[in-house]
């Protein structure tokens, strides 16, 4: 039984852009059982332009909405045999998200659509919670297609320390769906490196052939055939060009930096803001994984 499986927590303001996400998080849910939170954060910035109403008031429009938003969810986990729980609190959306993953295994996230522009919620709420989450993140776009059916898998690898949680997770939810698995590995075109966290790495075959070959080996002690691919080019643009023929890409986090920032840096970000799936975000706190894992 791993994390991911237990509780699933989907953040929504009720957009359609969130369509996707949350259909996503439900069959998860309904293939592993998992108990649902729809969680929409009231925010309470909103009504310092506002003298009509205040953040605590149930009757505000604003409230209101947030109530329709955590329903809607509801409504559908019935139709998909899914029960949810409701759940509005009042504050600032990152912070009350943030906090709330201390108690969750997954986050599911989808996209922004306040400014009518279905941006990933990358630059403002989704890489917050991305960066100091507790619990994994799936963020998926609006663009991607309802409904998460994981048959091919993808765990992107340079053989760092800090993807093995990552790798762990990817093979378990294979193990869960039944799905196939491809380990890639972008090494460097000849005279060239690529950034990789701020830093300028070399990623050389040999490297690559590593990388790949552990999550072989750690996909042979569960049952599970992995396909190594091994790709001369830019990491992000192999990561983004190979989505197409996945379902859901799982990516590990560089725990480096105080803050926690995206394994492989530029390359996580551009790969979430135009993957052509889902993408799972996970932390590299082996602590955090392990704990997780036996707290419910």
């Amino acid at each position: 039984m791993i994390p991911y499986r237990k509780k699933i927590l989907i953040p929504t303001d009720g957009s359609d852009n969130t369509r996707a996400a949350i259909s996503s998080a439900l069959e998860m849910a309904k293939t592993t059982r998992a108990v649902v939170t729809a969680m929409c954060v009231n925010d309470v910035s909103t009504y310092a332009t506002t003298g009509k109403y205040a953040a605590s008031d149930v009757v505000s429009p604003l409230y209101q909405e947030c109530v329709a938003a955590v329903n809607k969810v509801v409504d559908l986990g019935k139709e998909m045999g899914v029960e949810v729980e409701p759940l509005v609190v009042n504050g600032i959306p990152t912070k009350e998200i943030v906090d709330a993953s201390e108690d969750y295994d997954l986050i599911v996230m989808g996209t922004a659509a306040r400014t009518g522009v279905s941006l990933l919620l990358l630059g403002s709420v989704a890489q917050k919670v991305i960066r100091f989450s507790s619990c994994p993140v799936l963020v998926v776009s609006s663009h991607h297609p309802v409904g998460l059916k994981c048959r091919r898998i993808l765990i992107p690898t340079d053989g760092n320390d800090n993807t093995r949680t990552a790798v762990r997770y990817g093979l378990e939810m294979a193990r869960t769906f039944n799905a196939e698995v491809t380990a890639l590995s972008a090494s460097s075109v000849r005279g060239r490196t690529f950034a990789s966290g701020g830093d300028i790495e070399h990623f050389p075959p040999e490297v690559c052939r590593t990388a790949v070959d552990y999550v072989a080996s750690e996909g042979r002690k569960l049952g599970i055939a992995v396909k190594p691919v091994i790709v001369t080019g830019s990491p992000a643009n192999e990561i983004i060009k190979a989505s197409s023929e996945h379902d859901l890409i799982v990516m590990g986090t560089n725990g480096r930096t105080g803050l926690e920032y995206l394994r492989l840096g530029s390359v996580a970000e551009k790969t979430i803001r135009h993957a052509r799936c889902p993408v799972l975000v996970v932390r590299s706190d082996e602590a955090t994984f392990y704990k997780r894992q036996f707290k419910h």
